[in-house]
């Protein structure tokens, strides 16, 4: 079976297993409003914005590297409305359920909740990047930040933006958040980057949110669906 490792990064408001220092040189082509830990993203960026809905998902969008996840190498992912990336199905649950999930929920979580992009300006973006810019710059934070991985060439980064994101049940006026997934890997290894702006709600008013908080909260993590 295929050799894999996936670590995450945490920046912003939220680490798991210990909080890591970017390098300085990161790019600064990104709005002024989110932290320059951000990778670049936006229709400048050459992304493609996600249609605008209410518990939606892209459609399964084919990656040029393959993806270890959990002993698995995928070649496709979905970007779903409600803060995931998932690689067996698209994800329509906008109440975020505890891990470990059964039934193939096979994902990576920045922000598991009810995100509604009908209700404001905010919007979902993604692309896979494999210009050399970008990929040099996941390498440096790879090799700088695990040192048993000093030698580690990404040849396939997959950018994720939730761009000022505000909860169901809100509207142009209610509270935003912006946070970011970025994918990394070299066919053999995976990491995972979990960017963070100014997180101002954690739960829609499906989930039992009022004013975007309170309920069943927001979720991050990683699930493998097998239940374990």
């Amino acid at each position: 079976m295929a050799s894999w490792k996936l670590r995450a990064l945490f920046t912003g408001l939220l680490c798991l297993h210990g909080c890591y220092a970017l390098p300085d040189d990161v790019p600064d082509d990104v709005p002024d409003d989110v932290p320059d830990t951000f990778y670049p993203f936006g229709e400048e960026e050459g992304d493609l914005v996600a249609p605008v809905n209410d518990d939606g998902s892209t459609a399964a969008i084919p990656i040029s590297t393959q993806f270890p996840f959990f002993d698995h190498l995928h070649h496709s992912l979905y970007v779903n409305t409600n803060g995931v990336i998932s690689f067996l199905r698209q994800v329509s649950q906008f109440t975020p359920d505890a891990f470990p999930l059964r039934e193939d929920t096979r994902l990576v979580a920045p922000f598991w909740a009810d995100v509604d992009t009908r209700q404001n300006h905010g919007r979902i973006y993604y692309r896979e990047s494999t210009d050399s810019e970008t990929l040099a710059r996941a390498s440096r934070d790879i090799r700088d930040t695990f040192v048993d991985h000093p030698r580690f060439e990404a040849t396939l980064v997959f950018v994720s933006t939730w761009y000022q994101v505000t909860y169901f049940g809100g509207s142009s006026n209610t509270t935003v958040n912006t946070f970011q997934a970025v994918l990394i890997t070299n066919g053999r290894h995976s990491f995972t980057i979990f960017n963070y702006g100014d997180i101002q709600w954690t739960t829609g008013d499906a989930s039992g949110g009022v004013n975007g908080l309170g309920g069943t909260a927001a979720q991050v993590g990683f699930n493998f669906g097998d239940g374990l």
